[in-house]
């Protein structure tokens, strides 16, 4: 098995879980229905499964046309009646078993208040929607500040070598704030430099081990993230002052 990024819309991913030997796929966050079915024509594979993460409609507006086309697939997805379609309902810590994958689903509320993650662990996936960005991290809408912090906290500690499948391609400008908040730093400015030099189209999936040296909200902790805090006038270095800073900063900055 292994996993396809079919781009969508200007920089959404959706991912294309192939069981090669059974000729099927399970996709995650179809938010429209176009890039689905012709991966699935051109290679002839049905729709089995739609894992959601969370209601935003570039992440579920092609659940609808994919039911016509396959109206045997399962859709899995958090409990929110904003998600229609969805047969099975899923909660933190739930196994959900598919072919011969497990995925641990994971509640990570904070960019919405529902936000669910899906850890496959021994393939070493996670497919984390817009909770973890690379180098980044989403905006809260309707969930909380202090959620998104602790989901980020919680996917920090994660094994190492996870790989990461994001909802979006925003490296690139997401390493540009982290190079501005820690300017020093060489894995930052080294592989910023190694996407626009070899014009990286998708630089995903990134791993938990990139991301704890690249992104500054799982960095709450270091030295350098801190003084960047304290030269904003924010004294308390609190894992969650920091991030609240960051985020703030974040929503404000012009690449």
């Amino acid at each position: 098995m292994h996993v396809v990024a079919l781009p969508a819309f200007n920089d959404n991913y959706i991912w294309a879980i192939v069981n090669e030997e059974k000729h099927t796929i399970t996709c995650v966050d179809p938010g429209e229905a176009a890039p689905v079915l012709s991966y699935a024509k051109n290679n002839g594979l049905t729709l089995n499964n739609i894992l959601i993460t969370h209601h935003h409609p570039d992440h579920v507006d092609g659940t609808t046309e994919l039911l016509k086309a396959f109206p045997n697939a399962s859709v899995y997805g958090p409990a929110d009646q904003r998600i229609s379609h969805v047969k099975f309902i899923v909660h933190d810590e739930e196994l959900v078993h598919i072919d011969n994958l497990v995925f641990r689903v994971l509640s990570t509320p904070g960019h919405t208040s529902s936000h669910v993650c899906y850890q496959e662990p021994t393939k070493e996936w996670l497919f984390c929607g817009d909770t973890l960005f690379s180098a980044g991290c989403g905006r809260v809408f309707d969930g909380t500040i202090e959620e998104l912090h602790h989901s980020i906290m919680l996917l920090k500690n994660l094994p190492e070598t996870t790989k990461v499948y994001c909802g979006h391609e925003y490296t690139q400008q997401n390493l540009r704030f982290a190079a501005y908040v820690e300017p020093e730093n060489p894995t930052i400015t080294s592989y910023l430099a190694h996407l626009i030099e070899k014009k990286v189209g998708c630089s995903l999936p990134s791993t938990i081990a990139l991301e704890r040296k690249i992104n500054p909200f799982m960095r709450t902790k270091a030295p350098s993230v801190q003084a960047f805090v304290r030269a904003q006038g924010i004294n308390d270095q609190d894992s969650l002052e920091v991030f609240k800073c960051l985020r703030e900063m974040k929503n404000n900055f012009v690449n």
